[in-house]
């Protein structure tokens, strides 16, 4: 038998329900912070694949242009929120993200092609093309083509408002 001090209570092992209910509360209020800080991370990588996609994109279509020696086609389609190369899968611009454009030219209504012509590489290494921009939040970067070099480039940029 043990010896207790006179007054002392002996506390049985376990938690009470006051000190459940804090850890509850406080492992509430972490995953709420947490969970908002997440969604905006996966925001902010969604439009920084979205951006690293549509240059690839536009490269592999000059790529495919100067191998092939032939005009290659850069189509958005805005109903579809599709980028379209020559030949290759679409490109999907997810729907969170603001999309801006300026057609190359307008194709005839007979014309195969639906949607926009952004870009067009011709064989002779040149280039002529509209403007393509990817934004978040107001903020984004805007795609162009070099007409003479055929090069693709960037420039951040703002919404109109």
């Amino acid at each position: 038998m043990r010896n207790r001090a006179p007054g002392v209570r002996h506390r049985g092992a376990g938690f009470t329900l006051l000190e459940l209910l804090v850890v509850l509360v406080l492992a509430a209020l972490t995953v709420s912070v947490v969970g908002g800080g997440a969604q905006s991370f996966m925001e902010r990588a969604r439009y920084h694949q979205t951006v690293r996609e549509v240059a690839t994109h536009l490269s592999q279509a000059r790529a495919l242009c100067v191998q092939e020696g032939r005009v290659v086609v850069v189509i958005y389609e805005p109903l579809t929120r599709q980028l379209r190369v020559d030949g290759q899968p679409p490109m999907d611009i997810p729907a969170p993200l603001e999309v801006e454009w300026e057609a190359a030219e307008r194709l005839p209504k007979d014309a195969s092609l639906a949607g926009e012509p952004l870009f067009v590489f011709n064989a002779d290494g040149g280039a002529r093309g509209g403007r393509l921009a990817v934004l978040r939040a107001g903020r984004g970067v805007a795609f162009r083509v070099n007409w003479l070099f055929g090069t693709i480039e960037q420039a951040a940029v703002v919404a109109r408002s």
